[in-house]
């Protein structure tokens, strides 16, 4: 029987199939090798909203309930510290978000450094930073794309494959 995921219009919708092109990305940063194996995982799937593409705002949205069923374990407590991740931390205006630093590689294996956090007023999940409107041109992403959020590890640290399917 195939994996649950969470999903914010079906909660027993199956964890989609994992795209060669992740696959392929993800193993060629791992091992310079493509036909290496490696851990990937699903961490969200969405739809682009006209916020996730507004150059001011300058984030791209994770939903909450893929972020506690998909993400948060993969994190160390040292991650999810430094994204902010750890139970319900107080509210403070003005705060340094700052984050977790990861890699974003989009589809056509375009790389971004960006940074994971979570909002302090919101709860919400985001991706930023400034080479996210690079990650967005790369992407061609538009509102109403169905994207997915996959997760790797190279060298240690965190990564993210996010495309169409």
């Amino acid at each position: 029987m195939p994996a649950k995921r969470k999903s914010s219009n079906d909660d027993s919708e199956a964890t989609p199939t994992k795209p060669k092109w992740v696959d392929t990305l993800a193993r060629r940063q791992f091992t310079g090798n493509d036909d290496e194996a490696i851990g990937v995982w699903f961490v969200a799937s969405k739809r682009v909203e006209n916020s996730d593409l507004v150059t001011q705002q300058n984030r791209l949205y994770l939903p909450t309930e893929f972020v506690k069923a998909n993400l948060v374990g993969l994190l160390s407590l040292e991650e999810r510290a430094m994204a902010n991740l750890v139970g319900d931390m107080p509210k403070a205006a003005g705060r340094e978000h700052g984050g977790l630093r990861v890699r974003v590689y989009a589809r056509c294996g375009f790389v971004s450094y960006l940074w994971l956090t979570r909002w302090d007023g919101s709860g919400g999940t985001v991706i930023k930073g400034d080479e996210l409107k690079l990650f967005r041109s790369w992407s061609d992403l538009k509102k109403g794309d169905k994207i997915d959020f996959w997760a790797f590890r190279s060298g240690g640290q965190l990564c993210f494959a996010i495309g169409r399917p």
